[in-house]
């Protein structure tokens, strides 16, 4: 058996308990993992759904504790519910389809324009100028272009997602109680780590979407370029 197919066989191991009896405890999971996990987490709350495939990955080569292999499933089953709500909000589609159409005719035009370019300098092919520089610049322009409106329509779709989800809470309402809960505890279980390791607070922020936990101290909060607060778990 493959290291691919024994990854599956152990990720599908990992099944499912009933979210409302479900207990999750981070016991055996070191500090590294326990950070990055507890950012995946926090996300999904804002619906900032992170890949998980770093978890599974994990999980079939046997790099994390079993204790937290057999709680994974229904984690996982919670976190996948919100990922899934996202194509389904009317426009999030379109807007992504746009988006998309605009990247391809920037990456296209750029890889028609630097060819040109090279034959024209390289070969000493002078009768090529007038037509790759012109387009070289509107290749430049273009990827400009979808640049802007990339960043445009990710801030257009996640507010999509984000009214749809606030006028309808009902869907996953019981996810997210108990994805903060998960949240909280990692927290705990984290100061723990640093307290019994002497690891200094200062030298282990966080990326935080929320800011509503206990034992946290923001140093950060979301501004400009930045969309997260850096957050100081507390011992």
């Amino acid at each position: 058996m493959n290291r691919r197919a024994k990854r599956d066989k152990k990720t599908k191991r990992a099944s499912a308990t009933p979210l409302d009896e479900f207990k999750f405890t981070p016991a055996n999971l070191d500090l590294r993992f326990s950070k990055n996990l507890l950012t995946v987490l926090d996300g999904y709350r804002i619906q900032r759904t992170y890949d998980l495939g770093f978890i599974d990955k994990k999980i079939g080569e046997g790099d994390l504790p079993r204790s937290f292999v057999q709680q994974w499933g229904t984690m996982r089953k919670a976190l996948t519910k919100l990922a899934a709500i996202g194509p389904k909000v009317p426009g999030v589609e379109a807007s992504l389809n746009r988006k998309q159409t605009m990247s391809f005719v920037g990456m296209a035009s750029l890889t028609i324009a630097v060819p040109i370019l090279l034959f024209t300098y390289v070969f000493q092919l002078g009768w090529l100028a007038p037509i790759g520089l012109p387009l070289a610049l509107i290749a430049v322009g273009l990827m400009l272009v979808s640049w802007l409106t990339s960043a445009w329509y990710n801030r257009k779709v996640a507010w999509l997602i984000h009214d749809y989800v606030e006028e309808n809470q009902h869907i996953v309402s019981n996810e997210r109680r108990h994805i903060k809960k998960w949240v909280q505890i990692l927290i705990q279980h984290i100061s723990s780590l640093m307290r019994k390791s002497s690891e200094e607070p200062d030298k282990n922020l966080i990326k935080f979407f929320n800011d509503d936990y206990i034992g946290i101290e923001v140093q950060k909060v979301p501004g400009g370029l930045r969309k997260h607060y850096v957050v100081k778990i507390l011992i």
